[in-house]
């Protein structure tokens, strides 16, 4: 048998050497045009030839997709601490916050670029905006959700409001929390991409949004392919971290991450 250890580095190894397999045998069965479907050398080679301009892409988009996720999760936990202290402010906007997370991404990008014009500000003003309502939402349900028992218990030995809200509710609402932050953490590459596209390029250079748009409008579909799939490094570069800072908050304590088999 293989050690579970093992089987957690080599079985996505395997999975992505049968992927790979799969896009060549497709690609060379139906003999696709490169135009309709590159090969993965082609890929390749593509993102070599293009490496000076997709690096300076890359990190306009780390930049931007950083920022706002900084953002979505600090103000999105310091507003859930907020709802959750204030009862009559949480029963007013909380509504208003799921209404928001309903609002289409393109539709939120184009008012954000009117108003702060095309640069990093929009770009991360969108990131902002995409991750914001997951970490508020997670977050204030993990609030909510302390065991009554524990509040009870806490209140009996005349803790104050703070007391049971530091001491109790934030460490209770952890999980909760980094599942907003994994779901901004996803989205935060997403909106940064948008922002780019409708943004265009801005004083640092454009990002990944914006070569993809190059690349498509040339007709560069293996350079296309490789902007795309460096987005997705990005987003796993994001989640990954997210991911690391739940295994050293929670690890030595949280039976959530200690049983956890991912």
């Amino acid at each position: 048998m293989i050690p579970e250890r093992c089987q957690k580095i080599i079985l996505p190894i395997a999975a992505g050497i049968l992927i790979l397999s799969l896009w060549s045998g497709i690609k060379a069965w139906f003999q696709l045009p490169a135009f309709l479907l590159p090969g993965p050398s082609e890929v390749l080679q593509a993102g070599w030839n293009e490496r000076h301009a997709l690096t300076t892409a890359t990190w306009t988009t780390f930049r931007g997709a950083g920022l706002g996720f900084i953002m979505a999760v600090g103000v999105g936990f310091c507003m859930s601490l907020l709802l959750v202290s204030v009862p009559w402010l949480r029963q007013g906007l909380y509504p208003y916050i799921i209404f928001m997370q309903m609002v289409p991404i393109i539709a939120t990008a184009a008012i954000i670029v009117i108003w702060l014009d095309v640069g990093i500000q929009s770009v991360a003003a969108i990131a902002f905006l995409i991750g914001f309502f997951p970490v508020v939402a997670s977050t204030l349900q993990g609030l909510l959700s302390t065991p009554v028992q524990q509040v009870e218990l806490f209140r009996m030995y005349r803790a104050s409001r703070w007391q049971e809200l530091f001491l109790l509710r934030v460490p209770a609402s952890l999980p909760y929390f980094f599942t907003g932050a994994k779901i901004a953490a996803t989205l935060a590459v997403i909106g940064s991409v948008t922002g780019e596209i409708f943004a265009g390029s801005s004083s640092g250079g454009g990002g990944l949004g914006f070569m993809i748009i190059i690349y498509k409008s040339s007709l560069r579909i293996p350079a296309l392919f490789a902007a795309t799939f460096i987005c997705c490094i990005l987003g796993f570069i994001f989640v990954g971290t997210v991911l690391y800072l739940k295994w050293l908050a929670l690890n030595k304590w949280h039976d959530s991450l200690r049983n956890e088999d991912v």
